[in-house]
C-alpha cells in the first residue's frame, strides 16, 4: 500500500472543504443580500466545530479511526449533494453547522492516526508534508470555486465539491492499514466525563499559564486575532461584490487564492530564519500579528485591484507566520499538559470567531465594511502592542533577577 495516498486523499478532502467555504458564503449572500445571514453561516460552521471538538477525541479513541474518516467524507458528500436542489438560506445554515461538525471529527481522527500509519519517528516530516499539501489545496480550492462558480454556476461547483468528498471516501475504502483495537463501550459516559472535565482542564491550564506569562501573552493575542478574523472573513465577500457584483465569487476566490500563495511562501521561508529562537520567537509572533492586521486593513479599505492583490499576498505571509509561530510556541510546553494547551487554544480560536461573527453584523449596521475592519483589526493591533509592552517588561525583570543572582 502506498501510505502517502492517505495524505493525498486528505488533501482532496481539503480541496473540497475550501471550495464549499467559498461557494456557500457566496450563495447565501447573493440570495439574501444580508450580512447577518453571511455572519450566521460562518458562525454556524464555527459552532459545529466547537461542539464536535468536545466529542470527536472520545470517538477517535473508542472507534476505528479509519471508519470515522470514511464516514466523515461520505457525510460531507451527502450534505453538499442535498444543497443542490435546496439551496435556500436555512438549509445553508444547517449544512454549514453539519460540515463544521464533521470536519472536526475527520481532522481529529486523521491527526490521531498519523503515528499509527507512518510510525511515531516519522510524524514530523509527515506533518510537514500534510501542511504543504493543505496550503496547495487551499489555493487550488479557492481558485476552482471562483472560476467554476463564475463561469458555470454554483450548482456545478457544489456537484464537483460533493464528488471530491465521495471520491476521497471511496479511495480510503480501498486503503487498509493496521489499527489497534478500540473500546466501543461507555461512549455516553465518556462524553459526560469529558464535559465535566472541561472546567477542570481550563483551571489546570490557567494555573500553568500563571507561571508561564509569555505563553499567556501569546494566547491573549491569539484570542483577539480570532475575534478580529471574523471581520475579514465577512469583509472579503463584501469587497468582492464591490469590485464586481456580477462576478463576486470570482474575485472572492481570487483574493483568498493570492492570500494562500503568500501563506505557502511563509511555510517555506519561516523555518530558515535564523533569529527565531528563545525569547525572540514571541516577539516575532507579536510583530507578525501586527503586520497581518495592517495588511487586512489596507487591502480591505481599497478598491484598486492591484493594491488589493499585492496586500492580500503580503497579509497571507504574516497570517501564516503568526499561526505557525503560535503553534510552535504551544508545542514547547511540557508534555503532560501540551494536549490541553492545544485544546484551550482551539477553544479560544472558536470562541473568538463566534464572538466576532455575533458582533460584526451589529458594527456593519452602523459603519461601513472598511470601518468595521479598522475597528476589529485595530483592536488586535492595540492589544498586541499592550501585550508586547508587558512582555518586554517581563523579560527585562527576568534579566535583572538573573543578574542579581549571578552577582550574589
Amino acid at each position: 500500500m502506498n501510505r502517502k495516498m492517505i495524505l493525498y486523499t486528505k488533501a482532496l478532502s481539503d480541496f473540497g472543504m475550501f471550495m464549499d467555504l467559498i461557494v456557500l458564503n457566496v450563495i447565501i449572500y447573493t440570495a439574501t443580500g444580508s450580512t447577518a445571514w453571511l455572519a450566521a453561516t460562518m458562525a454556524a460552521r464555527t459552532i459545529g466545530g466547537v461542539l464536535s471538538s468536545l466529542f470527536s477525541g472520545i470517538l477517535a479513541d473508542r472507534f476505528n479511526r479509519r471508519k470515522i474518516m470514511i464516514i466523515s467524507n461520505f457525510l460531507r458528500a451527502g450534505i453538499i449533494f442535498a444543497l443542490i436542489p435546496f439551496p435556500d438560506p436555512t438549509m445553508i445554515i444547517i449544512a454549514s453547522f453539519l460540515i463544521g461538525f464533521v470536519n472536526s471529527s475527520y481532522m481529529v481522527s486523521f491527526s490521531a492516526e498519523i503515528p499509527q500509519i507512518f510510525g511515531e519517528k516519522n510524524t514530523l516530516p509527515t506533518n510537514a508534508l500534510v501542511a504543504r499539501l493543505t496550503s496547495f489545496a487551499l489555493v487550488a480550492g479557492f481558485l476552482a470555486a471562483a472560476l467554476i462558480t463564475d463561469f458555470l454556476g454554483y450548482k456545478l461547483t457544489l456537484f464537483i465539491d460533493a464528488s471530491l468528498y465521495l471520491i476521497a471516501g471511496l479511495v480510503l475504502l480501498r486503503i487498509k492499514w493496521e489499527s489497534p483495537s478500540t473500546r466501543t463501550l461507555e461512549v455516553a459516559s465518556g462524553v459526560k466525563e469529558k464535559l465535566k472535565s472541561v472546567w477542570v482542564d481550563l483551571k489546570e491550564v490557567y494555573s500553568y499559564l500563571l507561571v508561564a506569562p509569555m505563553l499567556m501573552f501569546v494566547n491573549i493575542v491569539f484570542l483577539v486575532s480570532a475575534f478580529a478574523g471574523s471581520s475579514h472573513n465577512m469583509g472579503i465577500p463584501l469587497l468582492a461584490e464591490t469590485l464586481d457584483p456580477l462576478r463576486q465569487s470570482f474575485y472572492y476566490g481570487m483574493i483568498w487564492a493570492v492570500w494562500g500563495l503568500g501563506s505557502i511562501l511563509a511555510t517555506f521561508t519561516l523555518p530558515k530564519l535564523p533569529w527565531i529562537k528563545d525569547q525572540k520567537i514571541y516577539f516575532t509572533c507579536f510583530i507578525s500579528a501586527i503586520l497581518m492586521s495592517t495588511g487586512f486593513i489596507i487591502f480591505l479599505s481599497g478598491l484598486n485591484l492591484w493594491v488589493i492583490m499585492i496586500f492580500a499576498f503580503f497579509t497571507g505571509i504574516f497570517d501564516a507566520s503568526f499561526n505557525t509561530l503560535h503553534a510552535t510556541i504551544l508545542q514547547r510546553t511540557e508534555n503532560h499538559i501540551r494536549g490541553r494547551i492545544f485544546g484551550v487554544g482551539m477553544l479560544l480560536k472558536s470562541l473568538g470567531f463566534a464572538g466576532g461573527f455575533l458582533i460584526a453584523p451589529f458594527i456593519l449596521s452602523n459603519m461601513t465594511m472598511p470601518q468595521m475592519v479598522w475597528l476589529m483589526h485595530g483592536s488586535l493591533i492595540t492589544v498586541t502592542l499592550v501585550v508586547m509592552a508587558f512582555a518586554i517588561s517581563f523579560v527585562i525583570r527576568g534579566k535583572k533577577v538573573l543578574e542579581t543572582k549571578k552577582a550574589s
